[in-house]
């Protein structure tokens, strides 16, 4: 974590728990994106504890093509995961920040 109420944590290697995340939302991703992904897993991953999380993820989405999406899980007892939002034409080397 940043050390701040709200601020985001810094970029790092994405987990197993951040595939799953990830895994659970990729229809709603591709929604927003307006096409669909020949693979998409979980690179770097950031957060932000607000009221719930938000969870900043860089993935591979294949031919060399990433993207940045924005996931908001609700506190417990929900944990409802949503897509708020999404942004195309990333590459590898773009960092991964808040938006």
């Amino acid at each position: 974590m940043s050390g701040m109420p709200g601020g985001t944590s810094n970029a790092r290697d994405a987990d197993a728990e951040t595939q799953s995340i990830l895994d659970q939302v990729k229809s709603q991703a591709e929604e927003k994106a307006g096409k669909s992904f020949s693979q998409f897993v979980a690179k770097q991953v950031a957060t932000q504890v607000v009221a719930g999380t938000n969870f900043f993820v860089k993935a591979d989405i294949g031919n060399g093509e990433q993207v940045h999406v924005r996931i908001f899980r609700s506190l417990p007892p929900a944990q409802a995961l949503s897509v708020h939002s999404i942004q195309t034409g990333k590459t590898a080397s773009d960092p991964l920040v808040h938006f």
